[in-house]
């Protein structure tokens, strides 16, 4: 694995969302298209904490060798996923023991300094990478068993997922 590729592209994916709340005001940012609909701030928040608690947590189980399974394997949907560095084009529902709807962001200013603390949190993992056996897994609820690399490349792939998202409101609101 490219490390530098990968810090590269994973810092272009935070970038874009950093870039996008920095265009909007922050009525902007906090407004949902209708009830029970994200707005593009709660997006963000959402991107923050799945990072945060759910990709970069499995990640250090891997470097911490901390409940991990040596040798398992990823399912065959997972190996689409990272061939094709991309999830489907459609809309996932969490499961329901960690489902989560985010709250709106205190200020447009918190939103941008919590992905930038996502980008640097990111850069320390991939430089961590060459230190962790990539036979030591994780195991995530659909795609099977991850290591280090696995998760912090599906932590690239979730933040680019989401642009479909983006345009879906940029659209409703005529903002494009």
């Amino acid at each position: 694995m490219n490390l530098e590729k990968l810090e590269k592209n994973t810092h272009e994916a935070i970038d874009f969302w950093i870039d996008a709340y920095k265009r909007y005001d922050f009525d902007q940012i906090t407004q949902a298209p209708a009830e029970g609909s994200w707005s593009l701030g709660q997006i963000g928040i959402h991107l923050w904490m799945s990072a945060k608690g759910f990709f970069f947590k499995n990640a250090e189980k891997c470097l911490q060798q901390d409940g991990v399974e040596r040798g398992k394997g990823k399912k065959i949907a997972a190996h689409l996923i990272f061939t094709f560095r991309m999830l489907p084009p459609v809309k996932y529902d969490m499961p329901k023991q960690v489902a989560v709807v985010p709250k709106q962001p205190e200020s447009k200013e918190q939103l941008i300094a919590k992905l930038e603390v996502i980008k640097t949190m990111a850069s320390a993992y991939i430089k961590r990478i060459p230190d962790s056996d990539p036979a030591l897994k994780t195991k995530h609820p659909f795609l099977g068993h991850l290591n280090t690399a696995e998760w912090i490349e599906l932590c690239n792939i979730h933040f680019r997922h989401h642009k479909r998202q983006k345009a879906r409101l940029e659209k409703h609101f005529g903002w494009s």
